[in-house]
């Protein structure tokens, strides 16, 4: 046979195909050019110069991991739908007398032309579009120095190898398929699978379990850490109860649909749902698929935009001063002049404006805020909401000014919670609440992923009494120092904080707002861009799924409906019937995708304090607007999918 003929034969077969090639291949433009851009980001030498580019790099180099892996898993499934639609193409071939190598040298020759043009085209728009991506990232930073984006040729080699082996091992694959195929059987395909399926009551009643178990995880969770430990167990249950409800109860409802007279004996309502019931068990988990899609690019988009806004507001909790200095142990008298003499030295070294100075002795420990009661706690329950207090003494400290004077059986309280108790028992002593609701706010430790509570006490003899009561509960005691500057002075802050970090021993820790600030906004800034990528990855897959699986059905209900219209069913009437069809199952999985949301909105909270974003109010308000944007989009996909899936039909 002349070589030259595989080759016209697979780009004729490209060509007759293109409704079906191109959206795959469009697919795989994408999953490159983001993998791409990420890669180049990754691979950029300025990016490590940046404050934060370290913790951009992390980010990007996961979100790397995840498109690879997401696309090779997508890819795969999608490939099944075109092979799926070429079953009789395939048989036909062999009838004709093509042996099954001949068949798989066309394979091979299609799966080069689409690779390549997938990687060239992929490529080239990654070049393109690489330098806005960088600049939005420069954007969301902050970053307002000159950075330079140029061709990367390791991520260039990196992205061919990923995408090559993806598209080798989908072509081993396909050749498999085609080793192991029996022609009669591929001729049959379309119409295999015509009795109606049985109702499996256990696997409906397993995937509700699994559904309930998943969600009473997440609605159950009361701190970060327990988030954290069950995040992944809900959900693979709640995925699990998905695809399990999606085909078996699936069924069970197009059943009892079915049951109900008056709803099925009517013209649009017969041929729709007899459809659906037969082939139910083969497109269920496509519908799930696309259901678990819709909650990803949902949770993912809504997260990532919530840290982004409140970005500032982790920044402003974190460093609430200029210039923040720690001792994690505890310091004398002497030490501590020691050190603010070294302070101020340094300031006016560096020729910088304090405009304020606060310092204090404090004590800090984990533990249950309960009513009437904040207790340090040597173990806490993960059942538990515990929080985070410290114990400040005034006496002697520049807060006696503002705060005092206190009796030694008075506090103050102020931080993340407000106290509405008027007595309040702190480590085994009882206090009077002068002020529950202070506006006295410092830095936690190492930033908490828990309320805080900052309790001002009279004098250190309060302070040890504290200590002494809280028996076998951890205690830290240190000593803190935070300096407000102006804002002429703020551009030489790091430099002095570097200098003093350096001169101070290891268990002083100096951190200064701008580099905390960079690197949150690094962290946070990767997020979203990873975030958005992802989305919008996520979104294409869920869209291409659509539009395969009405495809499919328009090609398999295409000869029901001539039948149809052959006894007597009008155009309107099928009209009906096809909109019925789809109203009943394509706004399904959008239904249970919001449904998932809502009920991981209490975990994803959680989840969120754990990265030190606590503002629930914004998370709401980010989560309502991306449902909204996402219905209109879906709302759209179906517009257009279902107006392909009527010219199949007609």
């Amino acid at each position: 046979m002349n070589k030259s003929f595989y080759g016209s034969l697979a780009l004729s077969n490209i060509k007759k195909n293109a409704k079906n090639y191109v959206p795959y291949m469009l697919t795989c433009v994408i999953s490159i050019m983001i993998f791409y851009i990420m890669s180049a980001i990754v691979y950029n030498p300025d990016v490590t110069k940046l404050l934060g580019g370290a913790s951009l790099k992390g980010m990007l180099e996961f979100g790397c991991g995840i498109v690879g892996i997401f696309s090779a898993i997508f890819l795969f499934y999608t490939n099944s739908f075109l092979i799926k639609q070429r079953k009789k193409e395939l048989a036909l071939y062999n009838i004709l007398g093509m042996a099954k190598r001949h068949v798989g040298k066309v394979f091979l020759l299609e799966t080069l032309i689409t690779s390549v043009l997938s990687l060239v085209i992929g490529l080239l728009s990654g070049i393109i579009l690489g330098k806005l991506a960088f600049l939005l990232v420069l954007k969301i930073m902050q970053v307002t120095i000159p950075m330079k984006y140029v061709f990367s040729l390791p991520a260039c080699l990196t992205t061919v190898i990923v995408f090559g082996i993806i598209f080798f091992v989908v072509l081993l694959c396909n050749l498999g398929r085609i080793r192991l195929s029996n022609p009669i059987e591929l001729l049959a395909g379309g119409r295999q699978g015509e009795k109606e399926p049985k109702t499996k009551w256990l696997l409906v009643l397993i995937g509700a379990a699994a559904m309930g178990i998943g969600y009473y995880l997440a609605l159950s969770i009361v701190s970060p850490l327990q988030a954290l430990l069950n995040f992944f167990i809900a959900v693979i249950l709640v995925i699990l109860g998905t695809y399990l409800l999606f085909t078996a109860g699936s069924i069970a409802l197009l059943k009892m649909l079915k049951k109900n007279k008056k709803f099925y004996y009517k013209t649009e309502h017969f041929t729709s749902v007899s459809g659906m019931l037969y082939r139910m068990k083969r497109n269920a988990a496509g519908l799930a698929s696309i259901c678990i899609l819709s909650t990803m690019v949902l949770v993912t988009i809504a997260t990532t935009v919530s840290m982004q806004m409140g970005v500032e507001g982790v920044i402003n909790k974190n460093m609430p001063n200029d210039i923040q200095i720690r001792s994690y142990v505890k310091m004398s008298q002497k030490e501590q002049q020691k050190l603010q003499n070294q302070v101020t030295a340094t300031m006016e070294k560096h020729n910088i404006d304090v405009t304020d100075m606060i310092q204090y002795d404090y004590l800090s420990a984990s533990g249950i805020k309960e009513e009437g009661s904040l207790a340090p706690a040597s173990r806490v329950s993960l059942e538990e909401e515990f929080a985070e207090m410290y114990v400040i003494p005034i006496e002697g400290s520049s807060l006696e000014a503002k705060y005092g004077p206190l009796a030694d059986d008075e506090i103050i309280v102020g931080g993340d919670e407000h106290v509405t108790e008027s007595v309040l028992k702190v480590g085994g002593k009882t206090f009077s609440v002068k002020d529950g609701a202070s506006d006295f706010m410092s830095a936690p430790e190492l930033g908490s992923m828990v309320d805080v509570y900052f309790v001002l006490v009279a004098n250190d003899k309060v302070k040890n009494q504290i200590l002494k009561s809280a028996n076998s509960a951890p205690i830290n005691e240190g000593y803190y120092i935070g300096i407000d500057l102006s804002e002429a002075s703020k551009a030489r802050a790091a430099k002095a904080a570097e200098e003093l970090s350096k001169e101070t021993p290891g268990r002083i820790n100096v951190e200064e707002k701008g580099e905390v600030s960079a690197d949150l906004h690094g962290i946070y800034g990767g997020l979203l861009f990873v975030g958005i990528f992802l989305g919008f990855l996520f979104l294409v897959a869920t869209v291409l799924i659509i539009y395969y699986k009405q495809i499919t059905e328009g090609y398999e209900d295409s000869e029901r409906y001539h039948i149809m219209q052959k006894v007597g069913m009008s155009q309107t009437e099928v009209k009906k019937s096809i909109k019925s069809q789809i109203l009943l199952v394509f706004f399904l999985p959008l239904i249970v995708a919001v449904i998932h949301v809502a009920g991981s909105f209490n975990m994803m909270s959680k989840l969120l304090a754990a990265l030190q974003l606590t503002d629930i109010g914004l998370f709401i308000t980010c989560t309502a607007v991306t449902i909204l944007v996402f219905v209109v989009i879906y709302v759209l996909v179906y517009s257009l999918t279902a107006r392909e899936y009527y010219k199949l039909v007609k």
